[in-house]
């Protein structure tokens, strides 16, 4: 049987005999075949006092398909408001700022030309401080959203490692957030977390402190997409920010949690664009799989990733301290007491929630070119798929059982028992 394993914008292929695949772990629903008309809908009969007020646009950036050359005609065209009274800021987190390329990839021409486009900065001075939240978490935000009368956050509805699902108030709350903020929010306390899981809603710290820390600011009206796994728009919500997150939410579980019936001794997953393009976004890949509470790989089975990582090891701060933290890593266990111990900021969080995965699996990359960053990390790297089952072969036998992912991080797989 020949498989297709998304990779960059393309796709690898793969043959398996049948008898070894356990199953694709997907779920497929249809498209929808305009997402301005999606926009429009939405927003038909909500009532949000636009006129006459200063507003702020706060979008994704482009590690997310949030559809934003589709969704910021339409919205523009219902407000109906003066350019000089509206902005757009992108909402980078820790990433990189965008260049004007990006920016036009991203945003289109049209909205460059009609908006003030503004990008978020985490550090120093930028961001304002409103104590802190019931869990000990500095509340720093871009001092920027004090100067509108009105918030619009624009986001996507999918599968998050500590959040449970992003968008609602983690757009802003983390997307704006101070560096001092992303970096306690990324800590030991929220990672060893058992509530703070990927598609974990209930009772989860991480979730809670990001309405904690949007409190603090004006009314936010949201728009939030729910994607299918290849990227592209089901459904649009629109309306208060809590109320569209809940909606949302419900809706987003349908699209991507899955149930396999037994645990396989081998799982091969792609991501596919934008988020197979560094090292840093690919490696969360391993934990959508591996640290959902059953997963669909036994331990010391072997998980297999496919991504282009065009963009090598990632240009921000914390991809390049994630990667830095890697490389000097002699054993997963070692450096997960150590981090117990010290604690971790932005980058290191990552390479932590790598090591506690190595400490039950085995990993191994599949990508082409990229020898000389990959030589060296704990992770083991193929050029190319056969290469990699051979070696995952050479650990649990050439008779395991396998299922494959499609898009990883568009995807909670959890096996129906724990064992």
């Amino acid at each position: 049987m020949t498989i297709n394993i998304p990779y960059g914008r393309c796709a690898l292929k793969l043959s398996l005999p049948e008898n070894r695949l356990l199953g694709i772990l997907q779920n497929k629903m249809e498209p929808a075949k305009s997402i301005s008309k999606l926009v429009l809908k939405a927003l038909r009969e909500k009532d949000v006092p636009f006129c006459k007020k200063k507003v702020l646009i706060v979008v994704p950036d482009a590690t997310r398909s949030g559809h934003l050359k589709e969704i910021l005609p339409a919205l523009l065209k219902k407000i109906s408001i003066p350019s000089r009274s509206m902005d757009i800021i992108i909402a980078t987190g820790l990433h990189k700022k965008h260049t004007p390329d990006q920016l036009r990839r991203l945003l289109g021409f049209p909205i460059l030309k009609r908006c003030r486009i503004l990008q978020h900065d985490p550090y120093g001075k930028s961001c304002l401080h409103f104590g802190k939240t019931k869990y000990d978490v500095p509340a720093a935000l871009d001092k920027r959203v004090l100067n509108y009368d009105f918030i619009i956050s624009i986001g996507v509805i999918e599968p998050h490692l500590y959040a449970g699902y992003s968008g609602g108030a983690k757009t802003i709350a983390i997307g704006l957030a101070g560096e001092a903020t992303i970096n306690a929010t990324h800590s030991v306390k929220f990672l060893d977390d058992a509530a703070t899981n990927i598609g974990s809603l209930e009772g989860n710290h991480f979730q809670e402190t990001l309405w904690h820390i949007i409190e603090n600011i004006s009314p936010v009206f949201s728009i939030n997409t729910v994607n299918d796994p290849d990227g592209k728009a089901l459904k649009v919500f629109a309306g208060p920010v809590k109320d569209v997150f809940k909606k949302g939410a419900d809706f987003a579980k349908t699209v991507f949690e899955v149930e396999a019936k037994t645990k396989a001794d081998i799982v091969i997953c792609g991501i596919g664009c934008p988020k197979d393009a560094n090292l840093y976004q690919a490696s969360r890949a391993i934990n959508y799989i591996l640290s959902v509470d059953k997963p669909v790989v036994r331990k010391g089975g072997v998980v297999i990733v496919a991504a282009e990582l065009r963009d090598g090891i990632g240009e921000s701060y914390a991809e390049k301290r994630f990667y830095e933290e890697l490389k000097n890593m002699r054993s997963a266990e070692n450096f997960v007491n150590h981090v117990r111990i010290k604690g971790c900021v932005a980058g290191e969080h990552r390479a932590y929630m790598v090591a506690k995965a190595l400490l039950d699996y085995k990993v191994i990359f599949v990508t082409k070119g990229f020898k000389n960053f990959m030589e060296g990390l704990p992770i083991e790297y193929c050029e190319n798929l056969s290469d990699a089952l051979q070696r995952a072969e050479d650990v649990v036998g050439k008779y395991a059982k396998i299922y494959v992912i499609p898009r990883a991080l568009a995807t909670i797989a959890r096996a129906s028992h724990a064992n």
